[in-house]
C-alpha cells in the first residue's frame, strides 16, 4: 500500500539547517575591505597626536590654577558629607514609618475596642436555633466500665474508683 502524493507547490518547505547556522569563514562570501588612503591615515595620526598634547599641557598647567590636594580633600569631605547626609535621611524615614507603624495599630486597637463595646451593650439578638456557633457541645457521657479483677486490687488506680463513684477525683498537686 503506498501513501497519496501530496501535490508540490511552486515553494517548497525549507526546513532549518543546523550546519547552517554557524557558517565557518570558507562558506561565507568573502568581503573585500576598503583600504583607507595613506594621507587620510596621516591626517587621523597627526589629529590624535595633537589632540593627546593639547590634553597633556592642559593638565600641567591646572596645579599652578588650583591646589590639587585641596581640590581632592573637598571631594572626599563632600562624598562623606553625602553618605552622612543619606543615612540621616533613612534614619528619619523609618522614625516616620514607624510612628505611622504604630498609628495604624492604635487605630486598629481602637477599632476593634468599639466593637467590643457595641457588641457588649447592644440587646442580645434571638437566636435562630442550634447552629455550629450557637450550640456548645456537652461532655460526652461517663460511662464507666468495669475494671478487670486483676487490677481492682491495684492501690495507682484508686482515683478510677473515686471518678466512677462520682467523686471529683484526687486534687492535683
Amino acid at each position: 500500500m503506498s501513501l497519496p502524493r501530496i501535490p508540490s507547490s511552486p515553494r517548497n518547505l525549507q526546513l532549518p539547517n543546523p550546519s547552517l547556522a554557524m557558517p565557518n569563514r570558507s562558506s561565507r562570501p568573502a568581503r573585500r575591505r576598503r583600504r583607507i588612503s595613506r594621507l587620510r591615515q596621516m591626517l587621523m595620526g597627526l589629529l590624535l597626536v595633537t589632540a593627546g598634547i593639547a590634553l597633556l599641557l592642559v593638565l600641567l598647567r591646572l596645579p599652578s590654577q588650583l591646589d590639587t590636594v585641596l581640590l581632592v580633600s573637598t571631594a572626599i569631605a563632600n562624598l562623606i558629607k553625602g553618605l552622612t547626609y543619606l543615612g540621616l535621611g533613612l534614619l528619619q524615614l523609618a522614625g516616620v514609618l514607624a510612628v505611622a507603624l504604630v498609628a495604624l495599630v492604635a487605630l486598629v486597637l481602637l477599632g476593634a475596642g468599639l466593637s467590643r463595646w457595641m457588641r457588649a451593650l447592644a440587646p442580645d439578638a434571638p437566636s435562630k436555633g442550634p447552629g455550629p456557633r450557637g450550640q456548645r457541645r456537652a461532655a460526652p457521657p461517663l460511662d464507666p466500665q468495669p475494671l478487670p479483677p486483676e487490677f481492682e486490687a491495684d492501690p495507682s488506680l484508686q482515683w478510677l474508683r473515686s471518678l466512677r463513684n462520682g467523686d471529683t477525683g484526687p486534687p492535683f498537686r
